[in-house]
């Protein structure tokens, strides 16, 4: 047998880098590094893709409520029918608006009639939407296709103090 010593001596050298099995074990490795932080980036970008759906859920929904705040703020005296239709009777006299659903499941500001073909959209894709009142407050109730429902109560004035301010 030769030993190293020979080798040298009889410049046979030996030949120098890596062999298939390190460079295959080197490769499985990287993949395996490189798997693991793609399935916890796709995890990360679904948990983040569902947190944006939700607080633009949120976000319509209070947008809603302020609109429909704003209709019964600039109106009349408010009447409830059917439990879903919110009827704004109008300061100046000139007939009613309609806050209702309509055929799409979309939450709506009908003017002047309640099936009037000029409206406003104020929420789309809506499962339910539920109102009641309760002497000069009232409760509505919307729920979101998802499942999610959503409740505020809101102040009315007193049928005597409208009348009085008109």
């Amino acid at each position: 047998m030769n030993s190293i010593k020979e080798n040298i001596k009889n410049k046979i050298y030996v030949k120098k880098g890596f062999t298939l099995i390190e460079l295959m074990l080197v490769v499985s490795i990287i993949g395996i590094i490189t798997s693991v932080q793609a399935v916890v980036m796709l995890k990360y970008m679904k948990i983040h893709r569902q947190e944006i759906n939700s607080i633009r859920e949120a976000f319509y929904i209070n947008e809603a409520f302020t609109i429909i705040q704003h209709e019964i703020d600039n109106e009349g005296y408010v009447k409830i029918k059917n439990n879903n239709v919110i009827v704004i009777t109008r300061k100046n006299g000139g007939g009613f608006n309609y806050i209702r659903t309509n055929r799409n499941s979309d939450i709506i500001v009908s003017y002047y009639s309640e099936y009037y073909s000029t409206t406003n959209n104020i929420l789309k894709n809506v499962k339910n939407f539920k109102v009641e009142k309760d002497r000069h407050v009232l409760y509505v109730s919307i729920e979101t296709k998802k499942g999610n429902v959503y409740r505020r109560c809101f102040p009315l004035k007193r049928e005597e103090d409208q009348k009085g301010s008109s």
